[in-house]
This record gives C-alpha cells, structure tokens and sequence, in this order.
C-alpha cells in the first residue's frame, strides 16, 4: 500500500504529467501534419488549376493533374519527415543523434536502395518529358488502362475491368500512350466469298465521303481495302482518325453504320460455318 502511494508523490506526478506533455505534444503534432498534408494537397491542385485554366504556364489539365500528384507526393513525404524530426526531438532524442541516423540513412540509400533512387528520377522524367500523364489511356507491361496517379514511385492506372495496376516507375520501360494527340478507330467487316470485293469496297468509300453524324471523328475515314481472307469471309478494313479516348465509340458507330449500308445494299456478311461429312460403312 506505501509503495502505491509513492507512484503519487509529488515528483511521480511531475514525471507523469511531464510525459503525459510530451504524449500530448507529440499527437498535436501528428495531427497538425495530417492537416499540413491535406492543405497542401488542395492547394498545390487550386494552384495549378487556375494557372492552366488562365494559361499562365503551359500546361493543360492533363499535365496539371500530373504534376500535382508528384508535387503533393514530395510535400507529403517532407512534411512526415519534418514531423518525425520534432517528435524524436521532443521525446528526447538529441539533434547530433538525428544528424547521425540520417547519415547512416544516407550510406544506407546509397547502398541498398539504388532502386528507390532509380523510381524517383524516373518518376520526374515521366513528368518534364512527358511522355504521359494522369487521365492518359497507355499499355505499360501488357497491362492497358487510364492512368489514376504518378507519385514519386511509383504510377497507378486501372483497366477496363476496375482492377488497379501499380508499377514503380523505374520498371515501368516500353510505354504506349494511346492519348497523343489523336487515335485511330479500327474497323474489320467480312463479307462473302460470292460478293464482289471491289464494289463492296467502293461502296464503303462513297458512303464514308457522307459520314456526318459520328461525333469525335477528326478526318473521313479510309477503307482500306482487303488485309484478311479468312475460311468463310474476306475481311476489309476501315480506319478512322478519332479524338482521343473516343475510339471505341466510333468503332461502335462504324459498325453499326456499315452494317445497315451492307444491309441495304443486301451485301451478306457469313458466320463461321462447319460441314460434317457423316460416313456409312
């Protein structure tokens, strides 16, 4: 019973409510980052987009997006590390010790994570050459998708089935942007070995010169002729010069379109077909 009383002595109670202090000081802290982050993050993103959309710096929203994601991505890991620093100091721990954990940190990176390093300068390459951005459509690793988020490391796009794909950015190698400029919708149509090619393809090029009515198209699209004699069809192909992104609607649009121009013209279009041979003995 003696040795409960003396946890509250005088001095115990100046030594727990000198840690308790520090506890405390050290969650105002934390807290105080988190909201540092969060501020930061919205108006380094209100920053940029005004400057694009008053044409102050030349970039578009694109770019802006994607320079917000490595800007707010640099801040935030400052901020913690800033954070951290007046935590440790707080509890304690004297500057000449920080000074020396963040020199064996240093030998550290420079011996074990050159592929950190590698993530990080790759990440701004990405960003000052350009060579995509956040909203961008691009195939990185056989995997095809919109590209959600460049941070320092790594980048971040999901496909067309929801699921996300993240790649550090010094794996990331051959790129396919599909978002530079223009894209091309692509259209296969078969017709059958009995109809006349030739005419079927003049057709589709006199009806193409009219094409008014799809939207996002850059250019008239081109037929291009015959690229496939398949078992039960011959397959001609039509390319249209699209706006971005928007290659699948037209595709949509050109077939649906083709297939009433064939339709009306009474030009078949066969299905796979299979003839079995039955033998009697």
């Amino acid at each position: 019973m003696k040795e409960f009383l003396l946890l509250f002595s005088e001095k115990n109670i100046e030594k727990i409510l000198a840690l308790g202090y520090k506890l405390f000081y050290c969650f105002v802290v934390f807290v105080v980052c988190l909201f540092l982050v969060q501020l930061s993050r919205k108006s380094v993103k209100r920053f940029l987009m005004k400057q694009a959309a008053n044409n102050k710096v030349p970039v578009d929203e694109r770019k802006a997006n994607t320079v917000y994601s490595i800007v707010s991505s640099i801040i935030k890991y400052l901020l913690y590390f800033i954070a951290l620093c007046t935590i440790l100091t707080e509890l304690g721990v004297e500057k000449s010790s920080l000074i020396a954990v963040a020199g064996a940190a240093s030998v550290a990176v420079g011996l074990g994570a050159q592929n950190i390093i590698q993530d990080m300068l790759d990440g701004f390459f990405i960003l000052f050459e350009d060579h995509f951005g956040v909203g961008d459509v691009v195939e990185i690793q056989g995997k095809t998708g919109t590209v959600e988020a460049i941070t320092m490391r790594t980048t971040k796009i999901r496909d067309a089935n929801g699921a996300v794909h993240i790649f550090p950015n010094g794996s990331i190698g051959t790129i396919t942007n599909y978002c530079k400029e223009y894209i091309n919708a692509i259209v296969d149509v078969g017709i059958a070995y009995e109809e006349d090619a030739e005419k079927v393809i003049e057709l589709l090029k006199n009806e193409m010169e009219k094409i008014q009515d799809i939207e996002y198209i850059l250019e008239v699209p081109q037929v291009l002729g015959i690229v496939a004699l398949e078992e039960s069809s011959v397959t001609i192909r039509i390319v249209a010069k699209c706006q971005i992104k928007q290659n699948w609607v037209v595709e949509r649009e050109l077939r649906q379109l083709i297939k009433s121009i064939l339709d009306e013209h009474n030009i078949s279009m066969p299905f796979p077909q299979r003839t079995v041979h039955i033998v009697k003995e």
